[in-house]
């Protein structure tokens, strides 16, 4: 099958789904609204959003509640765009959203015997034009190589995501000895790279092992009291 990621234009797609407009606008409190009629209607992303890959996610994310729920009207937070806990209706408009940006035929075979780390998630991000938490979350689905993904917000682990390589079950805490701890104290910056940590500041079968080691990337969204580890277990462990 051919295509190339360049080809995915998501404004004609909306228009076909369901004669929907896309706007950038005023939003006092979300980052994308969706209204839908009969005859149509539009999907409004704030105008404040960037990048571009950003944008692109929010009105995906509104399609997936018009085609998935039926919505008429939707008004979805940053928190509810960046919400992949199972089971969630957000969750489910996110996952339509990344699967209609990086579709597995061509997302696949452009990570297969790649190095996990968010450098890599950036470029990936750039050439499909999406956001690049998505992105990541389409890395962990698709890569062979055992890794997780988990988003803190506020010091409080709000989801993990990981793929059936990973094996480990994922702590329900924030350990201080983590990359993603070391942020949330301000001791340190983003790794920026896969640094070695403690097993155990993640994986709770491994207390009292101190020579045990996995990777990890760790990443502060800035002005969202949000943090996002890559979790990789790069060897046998």
């Amino acid at each position: 099958m051919g295509g190339a990621p360049n080809e995915i234009d998501l404004n004609t797609i909306v228009w076909s789904v369901g004669r929907l407009r896309v706007e950038i606008g005023q939003l006092d409190t979300a980052e994308g609204r969706l209204i839908a009629g009969a005859d149509g209607g539009f999907i409004r992303v704030r105008e404040g959003v960037r990048p571009l890959g950003r944008q692109r996610f929010v009105v995906a994310h509104e399609l997936g509640h018009f085609c998935l729920h039926k919505a008429k009207s939707a008004l979805d937070t940053f928190a509810q765009l960046t919400d992949w806990k199972t089971g969630s209706r957000e969750m489910e408009a996110n996952t339509f959203a990344g699967e209609l940006l990086m579709p597995e035929f061509l997302f696949s075979p452009r990570i297969q015997k790649k190095t996990p780390s968010f450098a890599l998630i950036d470029a990936l991000a750039e050439e499909f034009v999406t956001s690049n938490l998505a992105t990541a979350v389409q890395f962990i689905k698709y890569t062979r190589e055992p890794c997780a993904l988990v988003l803190i917000r506020n010091g409080k682990i709000a989801w993990r995501w990981k793929n059936s390589a990973f094996e480990f079950w994922i702590r329900d805490d924030l350990h201080p000895y983590s990359a993603a701890g070391e942020i949330f104290a301000g001791k340190s910056g983003d790794t920026e790279k896969m640094v070695a940590v403690p097993a155990s500041a993640w994986l709770t079968q491994f207390e009292g092992d101190d020579d045990a080691e996995i990777k990890e990337d760790a990443r502060e969204l800035q002005g969202y009291d949000t943090i996002v580890s890559m979790l990789w277990i790069d060897e046998v462990i």
